[in-house]
């Protein structure tokens, strides 16, 4: 929560909107695109210390269930949700997503943000989550992805990926490409792909750069 805050992920770094505005703006849009309404229990995949759930059910008035294997960030986001005031919004599980304890179709949507590439195999957490959603409902994925501009025969490139690998404790970043097939494997049909690094967003480094 030191250099992360509540939110452990990155988020499109905007013209003109500070980091924090720019991550809410970000975690906002993706429970946009689920057509949830208030009342209604969306799954959060991978919650951490829950700054997206608090900001989405802050926005949208949905009930938000996360769920995450780490004891110290159930406990973390349970405090915070009670600081917040939304811990009737908001329900923190401690779990495995790759198995959840959850009934079939029992959620009306579900996000996860930048948590599913923490899976060694994307298509067991993805199936999971498709068997916990009601027929027709809607799930939204970040992933962190190299796209065609990564070069596997570039060492700076490679010393790059492999750090970041190293200091998340990735099992290795995937291409762009693979998030789309292995949705469709276990059963999702996609509406949209949308690379959200692409301008008017600036570099997605240059936050780190900056040390803002």
């Amino acid at each position: 929560e030191w250099g992360w805050g509540q939110s452990f992920h990155f988020s499109p770094s905007l013209p003109g909107k500070s980091h924090r505005d720019a991550t809410r703006l970000h975690e906002e849009f993706a429970v946009d695109q689920l057509n949830v309404k208030p009342g209604d229990k969306i799954l959060d995949a991978g919650c951490g210390v829950g700054g997206p759930m608090r900001a989405i059910a802050a926005h949208s008035g949905a009930n938000v269930v996360g769920i995450t294997i780490n004891e110290y960030q159930v406990n973390r986001a349970r405090m915070h949700n009670k600081k917040a005031g939304l811990d009737g919004l908001c329900e923190v599980v401690k779990g495995n997503f790759l198995s959840m304890p959850f009934e079939d179709e029992s959620f009306d949507g579900a996000y996860s943000i930048e948590a599913t590439c923490h899976a060694p195999k994307l298509e067991e957490v993805y199936a999971e989550i498709f068997r916990v959603l009601k027929p027709g409902a809607v799930y939204v994925s970040y992933e962190w992805v190299t796209t065609d501009l990564f070069k596997a025969e570039d060492p700076v490139h490679v010393e790059i990926i492999e750090g970041i690998e190293r200091g998340d404790a990735l099992p290795g970043l995937r291409r762009y490409n693979d998030i789309a097939e292995t949705a469709m494997k276990v059963g999702f049909e996609v509406l949209k792909e949308k690379d959200l690094a692409k301008p008017p967003s600036e570099p997605w480094w240059s936050r780190l750069k900056m040390g803002r």
